[in-house]
């Protein structure tokens, strides 16, 4: 598009240097925003595991609190036999 002719036509004015300059702050540039993403990514991916493993925890303890009132009242009938 207009962005490309711009971008060629702006190589075409600056000498091997600059144009070799110009490449490596862009592919810096590019490099920072990947890093930048895929650090959200991460910490995303890592919040979305803590939630699940709390909730994997909670859903745990609940059976085992179910299971524990289970015995315990089996005890009592069994006590009361």
């Amino acid at each position: 598009g207009k962005g490309w002719i711009w971008f060629c036509g702006t190589f075409r004015k600056m000498n091997d240097s600059q144009v070799k300059q110009q490449i490596s702050q862009m592919v810096s540039f590019i490099k920072q925003e990947a890093d930048e993403k895929a650090n959200e990514i991460r910490v995303k991916a890592e919040e979305d595991f803590n939630i699940r493993k709390l909730s994997a925890v909670e859903s745990s303890r609940e059976k085992i609190r179910e299971e524990y009132e289970r015995k315990t009242k089996q005890i009592q009938i069994n006590q009361k036999m």
